[in-house]
């Protein structure tokens, strides 16, 4: 069994086991009465618990697992049984059937082959194995920003650099995640405005800067003041750029376009257009309603992310990987879709098997979900294709 694959069936079995011993109203689930409901072996049960083996359970007995936990009834009576499919309430089967797609998803998983070598934790997708080093460039707040926040000057004595980095959270859940699959690499962060020369010898990982993109070919020759690393995503020819509309905020209204041919396939050359915008919450179901406001703030629904990989163009033998969104929300929802211990490896599966995980962009939303303190930024689920918006 491949390290992919060993991985994924740790997950299933550790979902396995806190099914059981979560229990059915209030009672504690055994392997036995796994074992008698199913009509297998307590052994047999216990080998699929166990995180030393390699043993997965049939698909048909992973049915059988979501019908058991579907119901509290499941224990009723003098023996655990199996409640026949047609007597399940409409709350039960919908529980039996998120079970099915989360415990057979797993077994998929588990099971599929997993080529190349894998990283430390498992991973393919930010495991560099020949040892390059490997820099993260970030966003930086702007001046005019940086000027609210006391600590982000360099002459108070309670100075914090990273304040300076527009996408801390990302470069932060990037950082460790490389560290651990790469081991024995250097990894090394900055900002865009502190980079060098020595910089660019190794694999890249650019983050945010949704203003990288904003290049003439949609701004019908307007002049703008392009990010410094404006010139080296120009050289991927990609057919992604963004622009911020006539008369719109230049804070909330940015939006991606994806340029197309006349037969709708992707291209730098295009003269027709696809716009992706994030969505915000409105004041009522119509999309023309205002948005809501929360502490003066417009509340996301979903941001609008961009993940791409390609060659480095500056050393084709290392690797160019952004991270990009509208807010830092989506940036941060790009990288946690390729480092979230729940769903970075079906993640990555579903990039391998579409797209290939050399070279490919994909536009995705980012889920943001709203709480009383805040709004959290969710992983995006990549197996849904409500999630993927456009792809190379």
């Amino acid at each position: 069994m491949t390290e992919g694959a060993a991985r994924a069936r740790a997950e299933l079995v550790t979902r396995l086991r806190e099914l059981r011993r979560e229990g059915l109203a209030g009672k504690q689930v055994t392997q036995r009465h796994l074992a008698t409901a199913l009509r297998v072996s307590t052994p047999l049960v216990s080998s699929w618990e166990n995180l030393s083996g390699e043993a997965v359970p049939p698909e048909e007995r992973l049915r059988d697992y979501a019908r058991f936990f579907a119901t509290d009834r499941s224990l009723a009576g003098d023996e655990p049984r199996l409640i026949p499919p047609e007597e399940l309430t409409g709350g039960e089967e919908e529980q039996r059937r998120r079970l099915i797609d989360e415990l057979i998803g797993l077994r998929e998983l588990a099971l599929a082959p997993w080529p190349g070598t894998a990283g430390r934790l498992g991973g393919r997708f930010w495991h560099f194995p020949e040892g390059r080093q490997i820099t993260i460039i970030a966003n930086p707040l702007s001046d005019k920003k940086l000027e609210h926040i006391e600590y982000a000057s360099p002459w108070h004595p309670n100075y914090v650099g990273s304040l300076r980095n527009g996408d801390m959270d990302s470069t932060i859940e990037l950082v460790g995640h490389i560290r651990a699959e790469n081991p024995g690499s250097e990894v090394r962060y900055l900002t865009y405005d502190r980079v060098n020369a020595d910089n660019f010898t190794g694999h890249l990982v650019i983050l945010g800067g949704a203003d990288t993109f904003a290049f003439p070919p949609v701004s019908k020759g307007e002049s703008h003041q392009l990010s410094p690393l404006s010139w080296l995503i120009r050289r991927l020819g990609l057919p992604i750029v963004t622009r911020l509309p006539d008369g719109k905020n230049d804070e909330y209204d940015t939006e991606f376009v994806v340029l197309v041919d006349g037969t709708g396939t992707p291209d730098a050359r295009g003269t027709q257009e696809e716009i992706y915008r994030p969505t915000f919450i409105r004041r009522s179901r119509d999309d023309s309603a205002e948005r809501l406001l929360v502490h003066d703030q417009p509340q996301l629904e979903y941001d609008v992310a961009l993940l791409i990989r390609r060659p480095n163009p500056l050393n084709t033998a290392a690797s160019l990987t952004i991270c990009s969104g509208i807010f830092s929300r989506g940036t941060y929802g790009a990288v946690r879709a390729t480092t979230d211990a729940q769903l970075r490896t079906s993640n990555e599966q579903w990039i391998a098997q579409n797209l290939g995980l050399e070279e490919f962009w994909l536009l995705l939303q980012v889920p943001v979900y709203q709480t009383p303190t805040g709004g959290v930024t969710l992983t995006p689920d990549l197996q849904r294709p409500f999630t993927r918006l456009r792809s190379s």
